[in-house]
């Protein structure tokens, strides 16, 4: 673990801090939009309660990246998350594209999908290659797209997945007490408003190998220490066990859910510099 991670986690457990990420969770200021508040930085086109958002933090891009951000599904998208996205497009040489979706729990799991279907189809409609990053809660509408739409984008990085909306492994159980970020009360709660609102035969089991089959090359990043890491590896060794599918695995020890919102740290410079690999790597920028 680098020093800067050292420093951090003893301040995130002096502070408390995910008492503080837990009220943000659960009461969340959703009237807050980063991107209506600076309309004229961004193309916007309303879909279905939430909106895509284009920009291009570079010229002359030669690929995109279409984001769905983390926070739980009830927080909205915020600067620290627009900077990791820009970040990483502008060392990829990507436009960005935003799926800045509807929350829980005015919103429903379901209608959370049909947003993410609808800037998929029109995000994916361009002449450049279409990369998938997703963080956090993200991820688990990235993946049910992937599932859905086969062969329809270059590449997929999911940083800190959230994917398990049960939480009911002992395991996660055990793991949750040293975690420095998430609250698994928390957890359990918001995934019971997501899980209420889902059609069941919709959504992708995340650990069943017979349904992630043809997903292409995906990378995964998560801290040894989050809670999450006992769903994280089942659904690495489906994606493993699936044909056509290839996981590129980086955990790093010891550093915590969505490590990669502290620029400083020295993992979250090598997880942006390894997507940013990925995309040139796909398209021969």
């Amino acid at each position: 673990m680098s020093f800067m991670a050292k420093r951090l986690l003893k301040k995130f457990r002096t502070e408390d801090y995910k008492k503080n990420v837990a009220h943000s969770f659960l009461k969340p200021n959703q009237k807050i939009n980063i991107f209506r508040q600076n309309q004229d930085k961004y193309k916007i086109y309303p879909v279905k309660n939430g909106q895509l958002v284009t920009f291009e933090p570079i010229s002359n891009p030669t690929s995109q990246i279409l984001y769905f951000h983390g926070g739980a599904f009830t927080v909205p998208m915020n600067e620290d998350q627009l900077e990791m996205i820009t970040k990483i497009a502008v060392e990829s040489n990507s436009r960005i594209e935003v799926a800045d979706f509807p929350l829980l729990p005015n919103h429903h799991a379901d209608e959370l999908l049909a947003f993410s279907q609808e800037a998929f189809e029109i995000a994916t409609d361009s002449d450049l290659p279409t990369f998938v990053v997703a963080d956090s809660a993200g991820a688990k509408l990235a993946l049910q797209l992937l599932v859905n739409n086969p062969g329809k984008v270059a590449g997929t990085s999911l940083i800190s997945p959230w994917l398990d909306m049960k939480l009911t492994d002992p395991e996660i159980e055990k793991r949750s007490q040293e975690d420095v970020l998430l609250d698994l009360p928390t957890l359990q709660k918001i995934g019971g408003w997501f899980e209420s609102g889902t059609s069941p035969e919709t959504w992708v089991d995340f650990s069943d190998s017979s349904q992630l089959q043809d997903l292409g090359d995906i990378q995964i990043f998560f801290g040894a220490n989050e809670m999450l890491v006992p769903s994280n590896r089942r659904f690495v060794q489906a994606l493993t066990d699936a044909a056509n599918t290839n996981p590129l695995v980086t955990e790093f020890k010891d550093v915590w859910h969505d490590y990669t919102l502290w620029f400083k740290l020295l993992e979250t410079k090598k997880t942006f510099k390894q997507i940013a690999e990925f995309v040139k790597d796909r398209h021969g920028a």
